[in-house]
């Protein structure tokens, strides 16, 4: 259990009430974030920027970030988007710090930012077989790195993680295919993260929405992954029918404040 740090809290509140004094620490991360095109080294980026920063304007900029693209900001949007697929990058911290970041959330009535600090589950077990090719997994495994369009179309109902990691690396699997993955009813918590922190296709603004309207998709990724959808998607998934009650609330809380700063504009 992390320890709450009164400075920290009144840190973090102070920004999020004075929204302009976390700007130029936005100003920064996305000067920094958008001159890195590659994502193996954005994740660098972001981890170094992490470092630099205390705790209490640490969760000050990350709700500032989220506040902004929700409002529909291009360039937080897609820094948002990248922290929540690369959770590893928070979770990467020192223990004790992303401890006291959870606690110190938590004090601060931040509850979305805390989710951010909880990590995500790893399932004891995952069904490895596929129903659609009858074969071992390492084989099916090697056939994912192929070429054969139908063993692939196939292989897309596969329920390996390993499997599904060779085919997010196959050239020849499409947008379509993951979209199509990231769908897959039942699937596991396990292959959603995959396909969130692929460096080629979590990005895809298509394969985000998918997944967040995936039912099994935990609410860890879940929840960092609604501030980067539209407001139209998030009016749609408040509809669905398929979230869990803490979902629900994070939606709701989502559109009310997209709302209220239309209003006000």
């Amino acid at each position: 259990m992390g320890v709450v740090h009164p400075a920290v809290v009144t840190r973090a509140q102070a920004l999020i009430a004075c929204p302009e004094d976390a700007d130029p620490y936005v100003a920064t991360w996305l000067r920094r974030f958008g001159g890195v095109a590659d994502r193996a080294l954005r994740r660098t980026v972001l981890a170094s920027l992490l470092a630099e920063i205390d705790d209490g304007s640490l969760l000050g900029v990350l709700a500032r970030v989220d506040a902004r693209a929700a409002s529909g900001e291009a360039a937080c949007r897609a820094l948002s988007a990248e922290l929540a697929l690369t959770p590893s990058v928070l979770n990467d911290l020192p223990y004790e710090r992303v401890a006291d970041l959870y606690a110190a959330a938590r004090a601060a009535d931040l509850p979305r930012l805390a989710t951010r600090f909880l990590g995500r589950r790893v399932e004891n077990s995952v069904e490895p077989r596929n129903p659609h090719l009858d074969a071992s997994a390492g084989a099916r495994t090697a056939a994912a790195r192929g070429t054969d369009r139908l063993v692939l179309d196939r292989l897309l109902h596969d329920r390996d993680p390993r499997v599904i990691a060779a085919l997010l690396d196959n050239p020849r699997v499409t947008e379509r295919d993951i979209v199509r993955i990231a769908a897959m009813r039942p699937t596991s918590s396990v292959i959603l993260g995959l396909v969130a922190a692929h460096s080629r296709w979590g990005q895809r603004y298509r394969v985000r929405k998918t997944i967040a309207f995936n039912p099994a998709c935990p609410f860890s990724l879940a929840a960092p992954l609604l501030p980067t959808l539209l407001r139209q998607h998030l009016a749609e998934l408040a509809t669905s029918q398929v979230l869990t009650s803490e979902l629900q609330a994070e939606v709701a809380a989502l559109l009310a404040s997209t709302h209220a700063r239309g209003r006000d504009r």
